[in-house]
């Protein structure tokens, strides 16, 4: 058009701008506003809109706010453009102020306006803004469109109020996929995955198509809850209907089969990727690291960067743990040094409860804490926590009653902590200490988490607790704990008592020992599953090392093959030995 020397008018600069926001083509952007503005067209309110959408896509936000503020007239058109793009370059506070102002200037907001300002408010946890903006919607009736709704089904989840969300998304006559995917990532993101997954087994038996967000939603869901069986059929789903696999849903494959005991396929959904990012190369360490693989971790951490992608703070996150776990205190020592001199990164808390966790779990408490002292920052509680839990495990009671008061002072609503500090008083025989701790949760209302082990059988996840007589098969089960403590105890397996934190006699000591949910779980894995069908456990707490000793032997006296993945990391029983070898 300009080569045959014809000129655009008014009409023209928005197509032209809007291609140049779906190109994200920066030098024709400038040329076009450069031409427009020479032409005098920087005052039509389409041209100048248009100009604030360009601007906005290609990151240019002040840049599309200059253009906003010279206009001389503004429609609604222009406000929404000027809240998408703030809310769209992740300036979620700004969205909301001109988002009130707009409405202050009596514009009306459309449909797209609270497509933008809903999620802003999502991101900064923000109710009351988006309670406010739910009411216009309804007075303005805009609740009829899914956009509208799916939107506000995702405020409401990430501000907690799922059960709003839920109202929302049962209100809805016209579900779409994306509805379905709101509810399903919002009960993801409060941590109801049962909840999660039976909303995707509804909307699978509704037959509405699985999108990429849904199944990334889905295997997050899996890898939390180990539910192997939901996430490989997700998998075969995906292959099945020729979805590729992208960067996002091969992450989550990744972690999902990692968090779920199976490395090897995580590696090979890894291997199979075209692309790969550095959030996928983290999932993979990050999954060798809970497996205890940490040379394996190192070595995709060393092809990462042969591969010239760019290590970020998580990563090394995922690299200190594997550390970790895997006992190479000199190789985490290495890389934790290297995050300055090689990469120019800053030190964050994390980094060094990495780094006291590693030390500390190696029995170096004393350089542990030297560390901690020396630290430029303030440390948080999960550093001074990871020093407590490395006290409690070399029975350093004098430094482990300083940091239980750090953390405690950091964190007095966080139960845990109290547990745990409970826990290394009653190790070295102080009763009173620990039970004044207790008392004290009883009278703030604090409650420990309940050890949780499951299995799944034919389908069905069955849970355990500690000393759990109400499973329907539980005399079978009893019966076959009696046998397994026989075994055992021709087997030369005398109870460790120093793992039962309560003040009882030493023969009800080891009764409590055997009652413990994770052993009920291998009882009823070693009825159910056959001989040589690996039994799988998953519990929520740190497995105690008594349970730990107990399955060495099983897995010896049986035959058998376990993988237990506790709160910490995997550990896999055979023939007597773990492969965390004995070091978690």
């Amino acid at each position: 058009m300009l080569n045959s020397q014809t000129q655009p008018d008014e009409f023209t600069f928005p197509f032209i701008l809007k291609s140049c926001s779906s190109l994200t083509n920066k030098p024709i952007a400038l040329e076009s506003h450069s031409r427009l503005v020479r032409l005098g067209f920087q005052w039509d309110v389409y041209s100048s809109t248009a100009l604030i959408d360009v601007y906005a896509k290609l990151g240019c936000i002040d840049d599309a706010r200059k253009v906003f503020d010279k206009m001389s007239e503004r429609n609604a058109v222009c406000w929404n453009a000027m809240t998408a793009g703030y809310a769209y370059n992740g300036l979620d506070l700004e969205a909301i102020a001109i988002f009130r102002e707009m409405l202050e200037m009596d514009f009306e907001p459309g449909v797209s306006t609270m497509a933008a300002v809903l999620p802003a408010c999502a991101r900064l946890h923000a109710l009351d803004h988006g309670r406010c903006v739910h009411g216009l919607v309804v007075r303005r009736k805009l609740s009829y469109d899914s956009t509208v709704y799916n939107c506000l089904i995702d405020m409401y989840a990430k501000c907690g109020k799922l059960g709003m969300a839920r109202q929302l998304f049962d209100e809805i006559m016209e579900k779409t996929d994306v509805s379905w995917t709101c509810m399903i990532s919002g009960y993801v993101h409060c941590g109801m995955m049962d909840e999660a997954s039976i909303l995707f087994r509804e909307m699978q038996e509704l037959g509405f198509k699985h999108s990429y967000a849904t199944m990334a939603c889905m295997l997050d869901a899996c890898a939390e809850l180990a539910d192997l069986r939901l996430g490989s059929c997700i998998h075969g789903h995906a292959a099945k209907h020729g979805f590729d696999i992208d960067v996002i849903t091969g992450t989550a494959l990744i972690d999902m089969y990692a968090k779920c005991g199976f490395i090897e396929e995580a590696r090979r959904v890894f291997d199979e990727m075209p692309d790969r990012n550095v959030i996928t190369h983290n999932a993979m360490i990050f999954g060798y690291g809970i497996h205890g693989h940490g040379t394996e971790a190192l070595e995709t951490f060393k092809n990462m960067r042969e591969d010239g992608v760019k290590p970020n703070s998580s990563t090394f996150v995922s690299v200190l743990s594997a550390c970790s776990h895997a006992g190479l205190v000199n190789e985490g020592k290495q890389y934790f040094e290297s995050m300055v001199t090689l990469h120019g990164m800053t030190y964050e808390a994390k980094h060094y409860a990495c780094k006291v966790d590693m030390l500390g779990r190696a029995g170096f408490v004393r350089e542990a804490f030297e560390l901690i002292k020396g630290m430029p920052i303030e440390p948080d509680d999960v550093v001074w926590g990871a020093l407590l839990g490395a006290c409690r495990m070399h029975g350093h009671v004098k430094l482990g009653r300083m940091a239980a008061e750090r953390v405690l002072e950091l964190k007095p609503e966080e139960a845990g902590y109290y547990v745990l500090v409970a826990n290394m008083y009653a190790a070295e025989g102080k009763w009173g200490e620990s039970l004044r701790l207790r008392e004290m949760m009883r009278e703030r209302n604090m409650k420990k988490e309940a050890g949780c082990s499951s299995i799944e059988d034919g389908g069905l996840v069955h849970s355990f607790v500690v000393g759990d007589f109400r499973h329907p098969e539980w005399g079978e089960i009893h019966e076959k704990m009696g046998e397994m403590s026989e075994k055992l105890r021709c087997e030369g397996y005398v109870p460790d008592t120093s793992f039962v934190l309560h003040e009882v006699e030493e023969g009800v000591k080891g009764e409590r020992l055997s009652l413990h949910s994770e052993r009920i779980a291998l009882a009823y894995g070693l009825i159910k599953k056959g001989k040589g069908v690996l039994i799988r456990i998953t519990k929520n707490l740190r497995v105690c090392g008594d349970c730990h000793n107990v399955f060495k032997l099983v897995s010896k006296i049986y035959g058998r093959d376990i993988i237990v993945r506790d709160s910490n990391r995997f550990h896999r029983f055979e023939r007597g030995l773990c492969s965390c070898k004995d070091y978690w």
